[in-house]
């Protein structure tokens, strides 16, 4: 059961991190020090000690960190203010969040001048958050876990019933090692990045995630989030050398929840391919004996999204019932639902076996 949702700063609620970049080469520019942006990427999401204090130990540079700070972000206010681009349409998410009752909080490595001069550029209030976590408020910045753990502490809940949005791959290790799921956001990184990192499934922006009213939905769309970032991942690895035709699934466990994902695998004997739906059900059968599926997700690069192929859906009437849902997605960010029985209304079921579709 999910009772709050932990979010990160810069780049999942504000698109902050180019203007935080700009700030921080000014203020080695206004040094005589030419500093590159991507001299930063191996800081994203640690805070301002390690994003201003690692480039300044890259170029031997020694600089005082809280007057640092003070400046670059005089200098990032300055950038964020005028900007255009930083707004990332996050509200209407929040909003869902407060109506079905989760808790929200913010846990970001910045220090509390950025912490509110972002909630201002970002039109966001205060209140709405439980607790707001800052980097002075941690003594050991992200990738620990410390300032997860800080902000669940505060909103009194376990840390295992958290999900935390974050879009550095730094605070991606921190929300798994805190213990919380974690949705990473490809502000500032890429999907595979993100999913390397360890997160459990992968977004645009907060806006693709769908309207829901209760706990209960969000939970459901959380698990439709991490199958189809399970099949996606997996899809990335599909043998296609004669079609070019790349596909992922992922199945879910009726039982245990987990998620089970293949690719197909072609073969010059094209009788002996193997789609990517069977390749998730024989890697869930081969886990769990007696396994039945709650959920299919299905990712192809088709439009509209491909459904399975007939021989794929006889094998799934084995671990589907009738209202099974499945879900097919393509590369971007088209989506069709059906229920099994949709696809296959009337599938081959051995006498022995027709008691277990219902």
């Amino acid at each position: 059961m999910v009772t709050a949702v932990l979010f990160d700063m810069d780049g999942v609620l504000i698109e902050s991190e180019r203007y935080i970049n700009q700030a921080a080469i000014q203020f080695f520019a206004r040094r005589g020090v030419a500093v590159k942006p991507d001299d930063f990427i191996p800081f994203v999401g640690s805070g301002e000690d390690r994003y201003i204090g690692g480039v300044a130990e890259l170029y031997g540079i020694e600089v005082d960190l809280e007057q640092a700070k003070v400046e670059t972000y005089g200098i990032y206010e300055h950038l964020i203010e005028n900007s255009s681009d930083a707004f990332l349409p996050v509200h209407r998410f929040l909003k869902n969040l407060y109506q079905a009752g989760i808790s929200m909080a913010v846990a970001t490595s910045a220090d509390k001048m950025k912490l509110d001069i972002n909630l201002r550029i970002a039109s966001l209030d205060a209140n709405w958050f439980g607790t707001l976590v800052h980097g002075k408020d941690v003594k050991k910045k992200k990738p620990s876990p410390e300032i997860y753990q800080l902000a669940a502490k505060r909103l009194g809940v376990d840390i295992a019933t958290c999900v935390v949005f974050e879009d550095a791959l730094n605070g991606i290790q921190a929300a798994k090692a805190a213990g919380a799921l974690c949705v990473g956001v490809t502000t500032s990184f890429t999907a595979a990045q993100l999913r390397a990192a360890g997160a459990d499934a992968v977004v645009d922006t907060l806006e693709e995630i769908e309207d829901f009213s209760t706990s209960v939905e969000f939970e459901h769309l959380l698990l439709l989030m991490r199958a189809r970032s399970a099949a996606t991942a997996a899809r990335e690895n599909a043998y296609t050398p004669y079609s070019k035709f790349n596909v992922g699934a992922a199945v879910v466990s009726a039982q245990t929840g987990a998620i089970y994902s293949g690719c197909n695998v072609e073969n010059s004997s094209y009788g002996a391919t193997i789609c990517a739906e069977r390749g998730a059900i024989m890697k869930a059968v081969s886990m769990e004996k007696d396994f039945s599926a709650a959920l299919v997700v299905v990712v192809s690069d088709d439009k509209p999204p491909a459904p399975p192929c007939a021989v794929c859906l006889q094998v799934l009437a084995e671990f589907c019932q009738v209202e099974t849902e499945v879900v097919l997605y393509d590369l971007h960010d088209a989506c069709v639902r059906y229920t099994f029985k949709e696809l296959l209304p009337h599938p081959f079921i051995f006498p022995t076996q027709r008691g277990k579709q219902k």
